[in-house]
Protein backbone atom coordinates (compact mmCIF):
# COMPACT_ATOMS: atom_id res chain seq x y z
CA UNK A 1 0.00 0.00 0.00
CA UNK A 2 1.64 3.36 -0.76
CA UNK A 3 -0.48 6.85 -0.37
CA UNK A 4 -0.99 9.92 -2.59
CA UNK A 5 -1.78 13.79 -2.77
CA UNK A 6 -1.80 15.88 -5.24
CA UNK A 7 -3.21 18.92 -7.00
CA UNK A 8 -6.59 17.41 -9.65
CA UNK A 9 -7.58 21.34 -10.35
CA UNK A 10 -6.76 24.81 -9.24
CA UNK A 11 -10.02 27.18 -8.81
CA UNK A 12 -9.96 30.84 -8.57
CA UNK A 13 -9.53 30.89 -4.51
CA UNK A 14 -8.00 27.05 -4.15
CA UNK A 15 -6.82 24.15 -4.80
CA UNK A 16 -8.48 20.50 -5.01
CA UNK A 17 -6.46 18.15 -3.76
CA UNK A 18 -6.73 14.29 -3.45
CA UNK A 19 -5.45 12.25 -1.04
CA UNK A 20 -5.56 8.17 -0.23
CA UNK A 21 -4.24 4.63 -0.52
CA UNK A 22 -3.19 2.92 -3.11
CA UNK A 23 -2.38 -1.10 -3.87
CA UNK A 24 -0.15 -1.73 -6.19
CA UNK A 25 0.26 -5.19 -7.46
CA UNK A 26 3.29 -6.70 -10.18
CA UNK A 27 3.11 -9.69 -11.99
CA UNK A 28 5.66 -11.15 -13.89
CA UNK A 29 6.21 -13.61 -16.83
CA UNK A 30 9.47 -15.56 -17.87
CA UNK A 31 10.15 -17.62 -20.59
CA UNK A 32 12.23 -20.81 -19.99
CA UNK A 33 15.46 -19.29 -20.07
CA UNK A 34 14.31 -17.34 -16.55
CA UNK A 35 14.40 -14.20 -19.23
CA UNK A 36 11.46 -11.86 -18.67
CA UNK A 37 8.30 -11.85 -21.25
CA UNK A 38 5.56 -9.69 -19.43
CA UNK A 39 4.79 -7.51 -16.84
CA UNK A 40 1.38 -6.44 -15.84
CA UNK A 41 0.91 -3.95 -13.56
CA UNK A 42 -2.31 -3.20 -11.64
CA UNK A 43 -3.00 -0.05 -9.70
CA UNK A 44 -6.14 -0.36 -7.07
CA UNK A 45 -7.21 2.85 -5.44
CA UNK A 46 -8.67 1.38 -1.56
CA UNK A 47 -9.14 4.76 -0.09
CA UNK A 48 -9.67 9.04 -1.91
CA UNK A 49 -11.05 11.70 -0.95
CA UNK A 50 -10.78 15.22 -2.83
CA UNK A 51 -10.55 18.10 -0.44
CA UNK A 52 -9.81 21.71 -0.78
CA UNK A 53 -6.32 22.72 0.36
CA UNK A 54 -6.96 25.77 2.09
CA UNK A 55 -9.68 24.06 3.83
CA UNK A 56 -8.99 20.86 4.08
CA UNK A 57 -12.25 19.91 6.25
CA UNK A 58 -14.54 20.16 2.91
CA UNK A 59 -14.12 16.70 1.70
CA UNK A 60 -16.10 14.98 -1.06
CA UNK A 61 -15.55 11.26 -1.11
CA UNK A 62 -14.84 8.85 -3.98
CA UNK A 63 -17.04 8.04 -6.92
CA UNK A 64 -20.69 6.31 -6.42
CA UNK A 65 -19.17 2.49 -7.02
CA UNK A 66 -17.22 3.57 -3.84
CA UNK A 67 -13.13 3.54 -3.45
CA UNK A 68 -11.54 0.36 -5.89
CA UNK A 69 -10.94 2.00 -8.87
CA UNK A 70 -7.96 1.25 -10.74
CA UNK A 71 -5.83 0.84 -13.70
CA UNK A 72 -3.59 -1.50 -15.37
CA UNK A 73 -0.53 -1.04 -17.01
CA UNK A 74 1.35 -4.14 -19.37
CA UNK A 75 4.38 -4.58 -21.23
CA UNK A 76 5.66 -6.95 -23.30
CA UNK A 77 9.59 -7.45 -23.09
CA UNK A 78 9.48 -9.15 -26.65
CA UNK A 79 7.38 -6.85 -28.75
CA UNK A 80 7.96 -3.39 -26.69
CA UNK A 81 4.03 -2.94 -26.84
CA UNK A 82 2.48 -1.26 -23.97
CA UNK A 83 -0.91 -1.28 -22.87
CA UNK A 84 -2.99 1.22 -20.46
CA UNK A 85 -6.22 1.16 -19.45
CA UNK A 86 -8.71 2.21 -16.98
CA UNK A 87 -10.63 4.45 -14.82
CA UNK A 88 -8.15 5.43 -11.80
CA UNK A 89 -10.20 8.11 -10.34
CA UNK A 90 -14.04 8.17 -10.10
CA UNK A 91 -16.04 10.47 -8.27
CA UNK A 92 -19.63 10.99 -7.79
CA UNK A 93 -20.97 14.65 -7.59
CA UNK A 94 -24.63 15.66 -7.14
CA UNK A 95 -25.64 16.73 -10.89
CA UNK A 96 -22.67 16.05 -12.42
CA UNK A 97 -21.68 12.36 -11.68
CA UNK A 98 -18.46 12.11 -14.32
CA UNK A 99 -15.06 10.27 -14.46
CA UNK A 100 -12.33 12.74 -12.85
CA UNK A 101 -9.71 10.73 -14.29
CA UNK A 102 -10.24 7.74 -17.52
CA UNK A 103 -6.97 6.44 -19.07
CA UNK A 104 -8.86 4.69 -21.74
CA UNK A 105 -6.67 2.09 -23.32
CA UNK A 106 -3.32 3.25 -24.66
CA UNK A 107 -1.34 0.75 -26.72
CA UNK A 108 2.32 1.42 -27.67
CA UNK A 109 3.30 -0.09 -31.16
CA UNK A 110 7.10 -1.02 -31.33
CA UNK A 111 7.62 -1.67 -34.80
CA UNK A 112 5.91 1.76 -36.00
CA UNK A 113 7.02 3.32 -32.80
CA UNK A 114 3.58 5.28 -32.32
CA UNK A 115 1.39 5.40 -29.44
CA UNK A 116 -2.25 4.77 -30.24
CA UNK A 117 -5.33 5.45 -28.32
CA UNK A 118 -8.65 4.01 -27.89
CA UNK A 119 -11.99 5.33 -25.51
CA UNK A 120 -12.62 8.32 -23.85
CA UNK A 121 -9.83 10.96 -23.71
CA UNK A 122 -7.55 11.49 -20.70
CA UNK A 123 -9.24 13.88 -18.84
CA UNK A 124 -7.90 15.08 -15.41
CA UNK A 125 -11.01 17.45 -13.92
CA UNK A 126 -11.35 19.54 -16.53
CA UNK A 127 -14.89 20.76 -17.84
CA UNK A 128 -17.47 20.21 -15.72
CA UNK A 129 -15.67 18.05 -13.47
CA UNK A 130 -13.43 20.41 -12.64
CA UNK A 131 -16.33 23.29 -12.33
CA UNK A 132 -18.05 21.56 -10.09
CA UNK A 133 -15.42 20.15 -7.83
CA UNK A 134 -14.95 23.84 -7.27
CA UNK A 135 -18.30 24.55 -6.60
CA UNK A 136 -18.86 21.14 -4.37
CA UNK A 137 -15.62 22.05 -2.23
CA UNK A 138 -15.87 26.01 -2.04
Amino acid sequence: MTDFDFEVVDCDSFQVWTKGFQKETEMLWFDEDDEPVRLKLTVHITESEYYNYQEPAKTVSQGKNGVGEGFIYTFDFITGDEYWSGNLFRITIPGVGHVLLDAGTWFYDASEDILVHHGPDYALAVGETGLALCEALE
